[in-house]
């Protein structure tokens, strides 16, 4: 039966894979271009469907948001020695795969050596190296298409060449192909992945690197699954987007290395337990309400409607889909139910093997990074010019938010 199974799944992976992303119908609903008063922001030209619609209805409008330092201060966090050093390395890495002086200067501007160093505070210079070439790079890619000022990011066959091409390259440079061969990167940005590969595949076991693998080909799939929404100027519901975001945010592959990066090796009842599948969810999704909330006005801009403001704004009944308070209230449930699904789950890795004390430290040390990644993602994405908050925040701490 489990051979079955197995089969069956492998059959559909395959077929998803194939196509690589589905296709997404276009909304029949394509209202005129909005009149735009000279104080507001113009909608973006190229929004089209539900997602022009909803960007008219959020212009000008106010997102209201709770201090999360407060929610999370309890939390640990800290900077990394190695603070300093990461600076000129990560600017190294940028000016090695971006080319684009005027991309060049605002991904500089973004601070992302601010971000390593509060993700990997304990981590030594050699595994720093490897997290923040693989940190710098998923930026970097995703912006591609993300960004929207790309071919790539404006033709689905562009964008699936681009992924498939990827995950080609990825999958070479981790040891995971059959017969060794000497890839040459498909793109500029994956010539930093090349470090990412050599830095992990002396140290790290198959199934690390095939998990590692599985969350970079989902974190690809799902973020072609959003590009095929945002081609097609559709607003899924936020349950699936949910789903989608969960992927496409990113935070997996960095979780998959965590054994890496804290040098300890979990056994696999361990990592693939419910617990632990448990933690997984929720760090992701905490991160991800995080990265969306303090992003959105960015997003907006460059005109990407797929981010869970406007997403649960379009979800909204009619009677109250203009009323952003309801937005913020929603947000503070959705973080508050899954930041107490985090505690359950951590309190249940928390009880595998009281008796083994290093088998429990590490499982101990494995929560520890999870929240350090969370608390590095509020603070740095409060902090860093990529997304801009720092002038939106008020006085007792919370956010004013104008999109």
């Amino acid at each position: 039966m489990r051979t079955t199974v197995l089969h069956l799944a492998r059959l559909v992976r395959s077929a998803v894979k194939a196509s690589f992303f589905y296709h997404v119908e276009p909304t029949q609903h394509q209202p005129a271009q909005p009149t735009v008063s000279p104080e507001k922001t113009p909608v973006p030209a190229h929004l089209h469907g539900d997602a022009l619609a909803v960007a008219a209805e959020l212009r000008g409008k106010k997102l209201l948001l709770s201090d999360l330092t407060k929610v999370f201060a309890s939390w640990p966090t800290a900077i990394n020695k190695h603070a300093n050093e990461l600076e000129t390395l990560v600017d190294s890495m940028l000016e090695r795969i971006v080319t684009n002086e005027r991309k060049l200067k605002a991904l500089k501007q973004a601070d992302f050596a601010r971000l390593m160093s509060l993700w990997y505070p304990d981590a030594e210079w050699s595994e720093l190296k490897v997290a923040t070439a693989y940190s710098v790079w998923i930026f970097v890619w995703d912006d591609e298409i993300d960004g929207g000022d790309t071919d790539a990011a404006i033709n689905e066959e562009l964008a699936q060449a681009y992924y498939k091409q990827s995950l080609a390259y990825i999958h070479s440079v981790l040891g995971l192909d059959e017969r060794t061969h000497e890839a040459k990167p498909p793109h500029q940005n994956m010539a930093l992945f090349a470090d990412v590969g050599d830095g992990m595949r002396d140290v790290t076991d198959i199934q690390q690197r095939q998990r590692f693998f599985g969350e970079l080909e989902n974190f690809m799939l799902q973020v072609g699954v959003e590009h095929s929404h945002r081609m097609a100027g559709t607003m899924p519901p936020t349950e699936e987007y949910m789903n989608i975001r969960s992927g496409s945010v990113g935070c997996a592959p960095q979780i998959a290395m965590t054994d890496y990066m804290l040098k300890i090796r979990l056994p696999e009842e361990v990592m693939e337990g419910a617990a632990m599948k448990a933690l997984w969810k929720e760090t992701i999704y905490i991160c991800l309400i995080l990265n969306d909330v303090y992003s959105v006005q960015k997003e907006i801009i460059q005109g990407s409607l797929l981010n869970l403001v406007p997403v649960m704004f379009n979800d909204m009944k009619p009677d109250s889909r203009k009323n952003m308070d309801a937005v913020s209230r929603n947000l503070d449930v959705f973080l508050a139910e899954t930041m107490e699904r985090f505690e359950a789950a951590a309190e249940e890795l928390g009880k595998i093997a009281p008796d083994d004390a290093q088998l429990h430290g590490n499982i101990l040390d494995f929560i520890k990074w999870c929240r350090y990644f969370i608390t590095g993602v509020l603070y740095w994405s409060l902090e860093s010019r990529r997304y801009g908050m720092a002038k939106c925040i008020n006085d007792d701490g919370t956010l004013s938010i104008v999109l």
